[in-house]
């Protein structure tokens, strides 16, 4: 779930005229009119109360502060280019981006086949990578579609994210279907194109690691890393398959009922993963990577 507590500092509150101490936070309830849903554990520590359409964060800090929290504001929008079968029925490779909200329990995906012409315009879908126009995308069953926030962000995603895709989808026609090596060698040696190089690696691995935070549960994390902390990725092809090693691990040390999970659901979902979830995966949890 979100982390309260930076979602309190990251948004501005404002101060009511509610007099009460710090120990009252967790006591509003039949004032706000919402439902307690996280109460502050210590001082300095924010209680959380929800009603329909909102999250309330409740604060003391030389009196009451409140913050509301729209739940349609909360949206993830995440851009992947997937070059490896996942069954969705969609030829390789395509663009996917895809769209949920925990908040309100909603979720959809938008997916393009991507292709190079021959003249070299990177296509997706019906448009070109260099056009500056956003395709008509079928989230309309998103009761924040229409949300001003939501539209920019996905502009956003599509005219500054999306480009910075083009040497993966290059280099998966150029060799022949595999994404291989994205820079010729004579790049290696060129500091400011390695720095642009590690940054969209960066933003690739924290994008995933977002999607992933939402696809497994504490204790599901608590025990893939468990079973990584000890195995050493020496190179990029050894991060492909990590299911294997906790498949075997749950054989042998019954690691799933160690953390009160279910193994079949677990792998499955492990099995699903894209080569980059992988790796974003093996970034978040293992200390050896």
């Amino acid at each position: 779930m979100y982390d309260w507590n930076a979602l309190w500092h990251e948004r501005e509150a404002y101060r009511t005229g509610y007099d009460i101490h710090h120990d009252d936070v967790n006591e509003l309830a039949g004032a706000l009119q919402a439902r307690l849903i996280h109460p502050a554990a210590a001082t300095g520590q924010v209680a959380v109360y929800e009603d329909e359409n909102r999250y309330i964060l409740a604060g003391h800090d030389g009196g009451l502060q409140l913050l509301e929290v729209m739940k349609h504001g909360l949206f993830d929008i995440t851009l992947r280019f997937v070059s490896e079968d996942e069954g969705q029925g969609v030829a390789l490779p395509y663009v996917e981006i895809h769209v949920d909200n925990l908040a309100t329990e909603e979720q959809a995906v938008w997916r393009a086949e991507t292709r190079v012409d021959d003249e070299g315009r990177i296509w997706v879908g019906k448009r070109t990578l260099d056009e500056n126009v956003l395709p008509a995308m079928p989230f309309d069953d998103l009761s924040f579609t229409d949300n001003a926030e939501f539209r920019e962000e996905l502009a956003r995603v599509w005219h500054e994210d999306l480009p910075q895709l083009r040497p993966l989808i290059e280099a998966w026609f150029h060799n022949g279907g595999e994404i291989g090596a994205v820079n010729e060698p004579a790049h290696y040696g060129d500091a400011e194109r390695v720095q642009q190089m590690c940054d969209r690696y960066a933003e690739i691995v924290r994008r995933e690691q977002a999607q992933l935070s939402r696809m497994f549960s504490d204790d599901e994390l608590r025990l893939i890393a468990g079973v990584i902390a000890g195995i050493h990725f020496d190179s990029a092809a050894s991060c492909r398959g990590v299911w294997l090693a906790v498949e075997a691990r749950i054989i042998e040390d019954e690691l799933d009922q160690q953390h009160q999970i279910d193994a079949e659901t677990l792998l499955s979902k492990m099995k699903g993963l894209s080569y980059a979830q992988e790796v974003a995966l093996i970034e978040a949890l293992s200390p050896l990577n």
